[in-house]
């Protein structure tokens, strides 16, 4: 079992963290799903693009590739939306890789124009998903404590870009914080058009924790929170590792993140 911390505790520390660093050099970096709000954004999306029908001719060779590499049986292999649904179930199904699976997420609308996914994005999270229903108050209570103090805040996910983007753009505007920046799965784009491949590194695993690193140009890392063992990079980086209601899986690596602590849900802002 991860220890567990209250929230004044684990802002004791970070603010140490913050005080040696500087707020000026620091930085604090977090996922998303699980982390900061309840279920997957990314897989919100994809529900809604398969049901919306957004999944096209233009990503049906990727997504065969997709298939055909990892020796995929599909129900079909003419209709996008079928073959994209079939590699999602290969996923949950184990015979799928899930960095493999959060890619495909973020391009399997190929076609589309940036400017219409934005604002499906925005839609979805404000009206359907209701993204401020699912917000993980613990790890709230944190991120407004760290902006406080001036520092910068990463958001980290493996999830496509776009929907991450209108996320961050929800929880800065309801915790009346400055604007996260965010660092997400994200498309190659032509003429502001996605395309069925992924633009840069594969957020993901170590790939979170380079693209961070990338980002944070010299920043130290004060603190990292996460859910679950891809985070676990990303975490063993942070001055200050905070698990927010862990998965099994992070659980069970738990010895491998020196100093990591779990944030006690329902934790709540100390001060007055």
């Amino acid at each position: 079992m991860i220890p567990a911390a209250e929230v004044s505790e684990v802002i004791a520390r970070i603010d140490a963290a913050i005080d040696e660093a500087s707020p000026a050099g620091a930085a604090l970096a977090t996922d998303g799903d699980g982390t900061l709000w309840t279920h997957d954004i990314g897989e919100a999306l994809f529900e809604g693009i398969l049901a919306e029908g957004y999944v096209g001719e233009g990503a049906l060779a990727a997504l065969l590739a997709e298939a055909d590499a990892h020796g995929l049986e599909l129900e079909s292999r003419e209709d996008p939306i079928k073959v994209a649904h079939g590699l999602f179930q290969a996923y949950v199904g184990l015979r799928y890789p899930e960095d493999r699976m959060c890619a495909a997420m973020a391009w399997c609308m190929a076609g589309m124009s940036t400017f219409a996914l934005a604002r499906y994005c925005d839609d979805l999270l404000e009206r359907h998903f209701v993204l401020t229903k699912r917000f993980i108050g613990e790890a709230h209570v944190v991120l407004r404590h760290v902006a406080s103090r001036g520092v910068p805040i990463w958001l980290v996910s493996a999830s496509p870009l776009a929907v991450v983007d209108a996320a961050a753009r929800i929880v800065a505007r309801e915790l009346a914080i400055p604007p996260l920046s965010v660092i997400a799965m994200t498309p190659s784009v032509e003429q502001d058009v996605i395309r069925p491949s992924i633009a840069g590194t594969v957020i993901y695993g170590e790939g979170k924790r380079t693209s961070l690193e990338a980002a944070l140009g010299g920043r130290t890392l004060i603190a990292a929170m996460g859910d679950n063992v891809f985070d676990v990079p990303m975490l063993t980086a942070a001055r200050v590792p905070v698990a927010i209601r862990p998965k099994p899986a992070l659980t069970q690596v738990r010895d491998r993140v020196p100093g990591l602590v779990r944030l006690a849900t329902g934790s709540h802002d100390p001060r007055p």
